[in-house]
C-alpha cells in the first residue's frame, strides 16, 4: 500500500486514508455511527469519532496485514473495505463470506496505482515483492504486458463476482483520479442501503 509509480501521485495508503476519513465524516454528519475495523473501538458518532479515526490512522507507522481479521460487527451493519485487494481472491473471499454470513452488508474499493493496471515499464525490470513474495526479473517486461493485463482483469472480475454473490458491491479507484468520484459513489451506495 506504500507504492506509487511517480512522485506526483499519492501512495495508495495515503489515498485510502483520505477516503476513509472523508467517508466517515460524511456518514457521521448523516447521523451514522462509524468505527475503524481493527481499532478496538465500538461504532460511535460525533466529532470525537472522526478525531479518533484520524489519530489511529496517523499512528500507523508500519503497514498492517493485507486483509483485516474477522471481528464482531453489529448485525445489519455496513462495512467498506479499502485496499489494493491484490491478495489471493480465496483469502478475500474468506473475509467477505465471514462478514456477510453475520448479516453485514459491504462494499469493496480496490485502490490501485495506474502503473499496476497498465504495466507501463520497458526493458529489463526487477520487481520486488513488498510482502515477502520475493523478486521477479523480466528481461523485456513489455513482452508480458498483455498477459499481465489479462491476469489483472481476471482478478478484478473475480472480486466483482465475489462481491455480487454476497450482496456486496465492488469498485476500483486509481490514485491518478480525484478521490471525490469514489467518495460520491460510496456515499450513494451506502445511502441506498439505508432506504
Amino acid at each position: 500500500m506504500n507504492y506509487r509509480s511517480t512522485a506526483d501521485l499519492p501512495k495508495k495508503q495515503q489515498r485510502v486514508d483520505v477516503l476513509t476519513l472523508a467517508l466517515a465524516s460524511l456518514l457521521v454528519r448523516g447521523g451514522e455511527q462509524v468505527a475503524l475495523l481493527g481499532a478496538g473501538a465500538p461504532p460511535s458518532s460525533g466529532r470525537a469519532v472522526i478525531n479518533r479515526l484520524a489519530d489511529n490512522i496517523a499512528q500507523e507507522s508500519e503497514p498492517g496485514p493485507s486483509l483485516p481479521d474477522l471481528e464482531p460487527l453489529p448485525r445489519y451493519g455496513r462495512l467498506v473495505l479499502f485496499g489494493d485487494m491484490l491478495s489471493p481472491v480465496e483469502d478475500i473471499a474468506t473475509i467477505v463470506r465471514g462478514f456477510a454470513t453475520r448479516g453485514v452488508a459491504g462494499h469493496i474499493v480496490q485502490v490501485l496505482d495506474p502503473a499496476e493496471e497498465t504495466l507501463p515499464f520497458r526493458g529489463r525490470v526487477r520487481f520486488e515483492g513488498m510482502e515477502g513474495e520475493g523478486d521477479a526479473l523480466f528481461g523485456r517486461v513489455e513482452m508480458v504486458r498483455d498477459d499481465y493485463a489479462a491476469l489483472m482483469q481476471a482478478h478484478r472480475t473475480a472480486l466483482s463476482d465475489l462481491s455480487r454473490s454476497h450482496g456486496w458491491s465492488f469498485a476500483t479507484h486509481h490514485t491518478d483520479h480525484p478521490p471525490e468520484a469514489a467518495l460520491l459513489a460510496l456515499h450513494q451506495y451506502l445511502s441506498e442501503l439505508v432506504n
